[in-house]
């Protein structure tokens, strides 16, 4: 069963944990995403975070594939302000991640804690990467993080 929101943004920590030590469950997911229905989107500064770490961890090939099936979007500056008091000022692009989200209503997946204080708040839906592969892959609607 789909998630509330079919669109996502991936974090660069989803990135990372699906190519860093060879196919894994996040591995599986990000697959899962971009070969689903799902709608992936990502700021401009999100893919420059991709880039990095693709070029870091030798996985063009994944990037070259996400960068065709994401569509990239800003956030307004309204949502841009909206979000920032959640965030530590050295966090610009986790606060522009997290607009991006505010504007497109998408869940964003993952491990970085930057975006604990926001998603208490519940101006954005946020899930881990073990949240995500419980829902996304096994099918657990209901799971949530300790």
């Amino acid at each position: 069963m789909p998630a509330r929101s079919s669109r996502h943004l991936l974090d660069n920590t989803v990135f990372i944990a699906a190519v860093k030590r060879g196919w894994t469950r996040s591995t599986e997911l990000v697959y899962n995403l971009l070969d689903g229905p799902a709608e992936l989107f990502a700021d401009e500064l999100l893919i420059v975070e991709y880039e990095k770490y693709a070029e870091a961890l030798a996985a063009s090939d994944l990037l070259d594939y996400l960068k065709k099936a994401l569509v990239q979007v800003n956030p307004t500056q309204a949502e841009i302000d909206a979000c920032a008091p959640f965030f530590p000022d050295s966090e610009l692009s986790d606060v522009v991640h997290a607009a991006t989200c505010l504007h497109l209503d998408a869940v964003l997946i993952t491990n970085d804690k930057h975006f604990d204080r926001i998603k208490e708040d519940g101006l954005i839906e946020v899930w881990s990467n073990t949240k995500a592969i419980r829902r996304l892959l096994d099918g657990v609607e209901d799971y949530e993080d300790l």
